[in-house]
């Protein structure tokens, strides 16, 4: 018969357990306070930047559902493409559809008094009702649908200060119209949307203003209960081969193969961050492991057994770990709103997403079970001293401060398993790039083998300079390190794995942005003077001219020749890609920074010749596509057949790029409309004078932006820095971290030296010689921690780059970045060193009758 737990006793064993740990709390509050801060800043990394990474592409899901409702199928054109809305009559007429709804969507900006935006522009069916989907149901009888204006989201028309029945500018396809704000919409009416950058209007009063009128480019379909496939088949016979057939919810689609490379570029850094922030905790836990043995030691001479010491070891850790692990998840939430609530906006530039986070369960749990497990590992650790074989108070006996000592044979293995685990992660990276995420991961333990080999060595160094040239306090620092072995280990960890997070992470990301800038600067440097309709750096956004033919008739004087650029995304399976097309004479055809293979000279006169391709590297691995090989490319007036010219990175796109000229592109796009224009100006005359001229010539298309080169270049560089700052944050994260993590351990080692700092007092040493002792001490053990770092961060690095080419497709060209890595080694002993001045300096005026009451 099974017995059943008293619950009396159980409480009773509770209680003791509470009144023990209050106990050590009120012997040891500085030490656990110190130790939970650790596994707090931990816990707050890891929290923050999984948070960061799973919120790159906002709410598109929430989104695009509010707007489809129950449709399910969806016939839409081949960007940037319309078609007519009589096609989405007839398709109303199929037998087998319920219910269907048009929409008009461009791209453009909304100008309000405090501001611009770049938004979507959204013409609105009033069958789109019917859809049921959240963020229309509620505008039936609302006044969006009834009177000639346009709605906004609260949060747009708060950033660009629009009110109700106020005037607006509206720039779409580079026209600009004065619009009315006839409602302000909120999360109660639109859901999700209502932060999304989005204008909302009528159909007829969107495409007057668009310049489209009776055309439309997307139908959503509900169709009737068992007709799917019936109208699916009538859908694609409609639809021919200039129009794509595809579930309703295929934006979600899209949007999340954009933001794979993204995540898969992110997720090495965010891993490498997380690993660190798990290790910081645990270091923090490690610097209490001298005091924890004694501790149970003296429960052992008092009389507990070992199930009495495991019991309460595992309940103070429990405790422990649990309180610190909430203040560090609340204190990882308040980062991930502060620093990493922005969403790229190179992605907004195609989808409609929003900087909206969303914290998962499973996000909780694993930052909460780090610093859960940190604390148990550590706190177990010293359970080996209640081998039966042991002496109780073995740990009394050892040499230097008891529980401090490092025995050589720890410090072999622990270096032959560092060893060991670069050879793996080596070999498992060259055999599969994709595995550098896990390498990353697996170095940071790496670094931390390497420490007590390195701490044996600089001590042996130590000795041998005070021996030969008679350094006093270089021979006291030595002595006083190595008999606080365990503790300055962990020190020189907490250093190592802080300058290993910035140095990889910081170092794969400058490298990423210094491929990106050779690609902008090769492309906008090719002309002096550019002509845009706003600022979508990857000119996807067409734009009308009052003279097309020549737009800049009677400039002849200042302008040499005039070079109209095409382009804009196109839907590819499940990729959305960025066409760039550029003209034939132009001297970029080929990005020579961005070439991956092929021959540069080769792929231009191809190129100009017509009638082939450069594909990026993903795209061209997918549809398993080389130099010369065929690709037959869905465009809006069928299938284009183009050669491939040459294989490139994806030049900052991270669907895929594909490059034409401009000939093949206005024949299967069926467009002459440019999406930027490049001029050339004559000899003698300066970009500046060139812009002026020309800004007067467009004076009565005042949306259109003109700009030097130099202006655009440093535009494109502002977007795409922006796009990547949580890779910046993140780095910066590990930074300032790290220093609150140096900050707590440095002061639990003060904190733990008290009675050392005052028999050294007794012995005759002054406050001044103690604390520049400390600082020289503390400075060695960190400087120990700052070389295995970079040591193994620069590794790290270059394996974060190899990644980002091969499995990624980014443009991030190798360098050791020797400012940037001197840079953060005197940030960190910087901030280190002062950090524990004056904690150091007020440990030394310890008084040394201190020595005589531990």
């Amino acid at each position: 018969m099974r017995v059943l737990p008293n619950p009396t006793l159980f409480g009773m064993r509770v209680s003791v357990l509470f009144g023990l740990y209050r106990r050590r709390l009120r012997d040891h509050t500085v030490t656990e306070l110190l130790a939970g801060g650790g596994i707090a800043i931990g816990v707050a990394l890891v929290f923050g930047v999984l948070v960061a990474n799973g919120s790159i592409i906002g709410s598109v899901r929430e989104d695009v559902r509010a707007v489809g409702g129950s449709a399910d199928l969806e016939l839409v054109a081949r960007s940037p493409a319309t078609f007519s809305a009589r096609l989405a009559d007839r398709i109303a007429s199929l037998p087998g559809v319920e219910r269907s709804a048009s929409l008009l969507r461009e791209y453009g900006v909304i100008v309000g008094p405090r501001g611009s935006e770049r938004v979507q522009f959204v013409g609105l069916d009033p069958g789109l009702i019917t859809l049921g989907g959240f963020a229309t149901k509620n505008l039936g009888s609302g006044e969006l649908l009834l009177a000639r204006g346009v709605g906004l989201p609260s949060q747009l028309a708060s950033a660009i200060g629009a009110e109700t029945r106020r005037m607006v500018t509206l720039v779409v396809n580079g026209s600009s119209s004065r619009v009315r704000v006839r409602a302000v919409l909120n999360s109660g009416t639109i859901g999700p949307l209502a932060s999304v950058p989005l204008v909302a209007a009528l159909l007829p009063y969107a495409q007057a203003i668009a310049g489209t009128p009776g055309q439309v480019n997307q139908v959503l379909i509900k169709p009737r209960a068992g007709s799917e496939r019936q109208v699916t088949a009538e859908l694609r016979a409609l639809a021919g081969n200039t129009l794509d057939v595809g579930p309703a919810d295929n934006e979600v689609r899209l949007a999340e193969t954009a933001a794979v490379p993204v995540n898969r570029s992110t997720s090495l850094f965010v891993a490498i961050a997380a690993m660190v922030g798990f290790l910081l905790a645990l270091n923090a836990m490690l610097l209490t492991i001298p005091e924890r043995r004694r501790a149970i030691a003296d429960m052992r001479i008092q009389g507990f057994d070992v199930k009495q010491v495991l019991a309460i070891v595992v309940f103070q850790a429990l405790v422990l770990g649990i309180v610190a692990s909430c203040v560090g998840v609340v204190a990882g939430d308040l980062l991930a709103r502060t620093l990493f609530h922005e969403v790229p906006s190179y992605l907004a530039t195609a989808f409609p997403v929003t900087g909206n986070q969303t914290v998962h369960a499973g996000t909780v749990l694993v930052a909460f079970g780090c610093g859960l497990l940190a604390a148990l590992l550590v706190s177990l650790s010293p359970i080996f001293d209640l081998r039966s074989d042991r002496p109780v108070d073995a740990v009394f006996h050892e040499t230097g401060e008891p529980g401090q000592t490092l025995t050589h044979r720890t410090t072999v293995r622990a270096a032959a398993l560092g060893a060991i685990l670069i050879v793996l992660v080596s070999v498992c990276v060259l055999l599969d790039a994709a595995l550098t995420v896990f390498g990353g991961v697996v170095l940071a333990l790496a670094a931390l083998c390497f420490i007590p080999l390195l701490f044996q060595a600089t001590c042996r160094a130590l000795k041998g300079f005070a021996r030969r040239w008679h350094g006093g306090m270089v021979a006291v620092a030595a002595i006083e390190i190595n008999g606080t072995a365990t503790r300055s280990v962990a020190l020189a960890g907490v250093a190592a794995l802080a300058v290993y997070g910035v140095v990889a992470v910081g170092g794969a990301r400058h490298d990423l942005l210094r491929g990106l800038d050779n690609a902008i600067t090769e492309e906008w440097g090719s002309a002096p003077v550019w002509v845009t309709p706003d600022g979508n750096i990857f000119d996807a956004d067409g734009f009308r001219v009052e003279n097309p033919a020549n737009p800049f008739a009677g400039a002849g004087t200042t302008v040499a020749s005039v070079h109209i650029h095409q382009g804009g995304f196109l839907d590819l399976g499940t990729h959305r890609i960025w066409v760039r097309a550029v003209p034939a004479n132009n001297s970029t055809m080929v990005l020579s920074s961005q070439l991956l293979k092929g021959d540069l000279a080769s792929a231009t006169a191809r190129m100009r010749e017509g009638g082939w391709a450069t594909v990026s590297s993903g795209l061209a691995e997918e549809h398993h596509l080389h130099t010369g090989g065929r690709l037959l490319l869905p465009t809006p007036s069928g299938i284009a057949p183009l050669r491939v010219a040459a294989i490139t990175t994806n030049t900052g796109w991270p669907s895929g790029t594909i490059s034409v000229n401009t000939r093949d592109y206005s024949r299967y796009w069926l467009s002459t409309t440019p999406t930027a224009i490049s001029l050339s100006l004559r000899p003698g005359v300066t970009p500046a004078a060139g812009r002026d001229l020309v800004k007067g010539l467009l004076k009565s298309q005042p949306s259109l932006r003109v700009q030097t080169s130099q202006e655009r270049i440093a535009e494109v560089e502002s977007s795409v820095r922006q796009g990547l700052r949580t890779l910046s944050e993140i780095s910066t994260l590990l930074l300032v971290v790290a220093a609150l993590a140096l900050a707590t351990a440095l002061s639990t080692a003060i904190y733990q030296r008290r009675a050392r700092l005052s028999s050294l007092k007794a012995q005759g040493f002054d406050r001044g010689q103690l604390w520049r002792c400390l600082l020289l001490e503390s400075a060695i053990v960190l400087g120990i921690g700052c070389l295995d770092g970079v040591v193994m961060g620069v590794y790290a690095h270059a394996l974060g780059d190899r990644y980002l080419r091969l499995d990624v497709g980014f443009p991030a060209p190798f360098s050791v970045g020797g400012a940037q890595v001197v840079l953060t080694l005197l940030l960190m002993l910087g901030i280190a060193l002062a950090i524990i001045a004056l904690p150091g300096y007020s440990a030394a005026g310890v008084s040394a009758r201190a020595s005589f009451q531990e």
